[in-house]
């Protein structure tokens, strides 16, 4: 189990489940957007994720850009990773909902895997790891507080 976190976003990865849990932190520019993700397909393909876990509540407003690249090449990208279940918590605000729930009405585009929309994250991870021994311990390892560090633990030199 680890928690890694940057400016952008929140990841959580434990191997024993092939989780990949992963929070936008709000305020981000959408240009970190599509960066993210292909960091996120990389990491799922060198750790072998199977389940990913996506809140999109922090999410910036997605524009057109963004929604094409989803569309056209996101989705073949992902058949390229082992993922084979998505669970989306779906924002609040109705434009990314929109764009999120977008797949499903085109037909053209099929997920490489099992994608199910959620409106909280507790569900979604509910149906990810449902029977999973030590679900309740990675469920607590992301309530907690992320970690800080005093300056001394990260002077330059």
């Amino acid at each position: 189990m680890m928690i890694m976190e940057n400016p952008m976003l929140r990841v959580q990865h434990d191997a024993a489940t092939g989780l990949l849990r992963v929070a936008w932190r709000a305020g981000q520019q959408v240009q970190g957007f599509r960066p993210a993700l292909e960091w996120l397909m990389a990491f799922s393909r060198r750790k072998h994720v199977t389940n990913w876990l996506v809140d999109m509540l922090g999410v910036p407003p997605l524009g057109l850009p963004e929604q094409t690249w989803i569309a056209q090449e996101w989705f073949a990208a992902m058949a390229t990773t082992p993922v084979q279940h998505l669970a989306l918590v779906l924002p609040t605000d109705m434009h990314n909902y929109l764009v999120a729930t977008a797949p499903v009405h085109e037909p053209a585009l099929k997920p490489p895997f099992a994608l199910h929309f959620f409106l909280d994250a507790e569900s979604a991870f509910n149906w990810l790891l449902g029977e999973a021994p030590h679900r309740q311990q990675l469920w607590q390892e992301w309530q907690q507080p992320p970690a800080r560090f005093s300056a001394s633990v990260l002077r330059v030199p």
